[in-house]
């Protein structure tokens, strides 16, 4: 039975706010509606102290909110730095929003981490993908954000758009203090988003489906996060699951295989959210108890969480550069 003390990590969804409009996003796929949350610092404080100091890492990326919507983000990273000061923490974000000075104070509880800032290009491309962010804005928050000593990595999605802008990006990237610059492919192409020319790779899904058939092949079976890694998922609602796909899941059913969780989340749902239910209890709870029984079987998870899956991500990077 899952407790407190397997629980070293958390991706955590700050809110679940985003102003951009970016094509093939997650929340254009939304079968439930999912708008205006937040974990505010009252939320959080709810959390048990003796998980916050025991947490090795955390990640504020989240499935369909922005951490920089979340006003009380640089208090709550203080918060954590304050009880835990060893304690990673990482993020994701396309910085499009707050100004300099919030950034500039964000800054310092990065510098063990890293904040992935996505900007697809330069100022003439990025937001032909970004839709509805200012890449100036982005770039004179990045400044900010290293000059207080954030660890800054500079995300790039390729496209045909702005592939032949990428060594200029990766020169801005070094600029501006971040540490790496790295190219994926975008998880669709289509439309107006075509595909690179000059790069040969498959997207995600295809990439996931090739090394989920060498799982079969060696009779592997799933491994549940919070048994794997330590590790759960925190939605903006107060939702806790065991990983992000289990909660996109639940808002958009965007895949059969995984047809076993929305009905499950359906049922329990007023019993999950760490808002309102100790986090110990939801833990033991049916919830979580049902969920890593089936998913030792089941062909999503086994997708998602195989022995292969550092070699997806690996390979899923196309252009890899650190800087000094």
């Amino acid at each position: 039975m899952l407790s407190l003390a397997h629980i070293k990590a958390l991706n955590i969804e700050m809110s679940s706010l985003c102003i951009g409009k970016c094509p093939f996003c997650s929340r254009d796929q939304k079968v439930r509606p999912y708008g205006g949350h937040m974990i505010t610092l009252s939320d959080f404080k709810k959390l048990p102290i003796e998980l916050i100091r025991q947490l090795k890492w955390i990640s504020f990326a989240g499935n369909f909110g922005d951490l920089s919507t979340n006003r009380e983000m640089v208090e709550i990273a203080g918060y954590i730095k304050e009880l835990n000061p060893d304690t990673v923490l990482d993020g994701d974000t396309n910085g499009s929003v707050q100004d300099e000075t919030w950034w500039a104070r964000l800054g310092p509880y990065f510098k063990d981490g890293n904040m992935v800032f996505s900007v697809d290009g330069l100022a003439d491309t990025h937001a032909l993908h970004r839709i509805g962010t200012d890449y100036h804005k982005i770039i004179r928050n990045i400044k900010a954000f290293t000059g207080s000593g954030g660890v800054a990595h500079w995300k790039f999605i390729v496209f045909r758009h702005n592939e032949h802008q990428i060594a200029q990006a990766a020169q801005k990237a070094e600029e501006i203090g971040c540490k790496r610059f790295f190219v994926i492919p975008s998880r669709d192409y289509g439309g107006a988003f075509e595909k690179p020319e000059k790069f040969d790779f498959h997207i995600k899904r295809e990439v996931f489906h090739s090394y989920d058939e060498k799982a079969v092949d060696l009779n592997a079976s799933a491994t549940c996060k919070p048994f794997d890694n330590g590790s759960l998922y925190l939605a903006a609602d107060g939702t806790v699951h065991p990983c992000c796909f289990a909660h996109c899941m639940y808002i958009t059913e965007h895949n059969a295989l995984f047809d076993f969780l929305p009905p499950l989340a359906e049922k329990y749902y007023d019993q999950i959210n760490f808002k309102t239910t100790p986090l110990a209890d939801i833990l033991t709870g049916p919830y979580f108890n049902e969920i890593l029984i089936k998913s030792k079987t089941n062909a999503y998870c086994r997708m998602k969480c195989n022995p292969f899956r550092k070699t997806v991500k690996k390979e899923l990077v196309l252009v890899d550069q650190y800087f000094n």
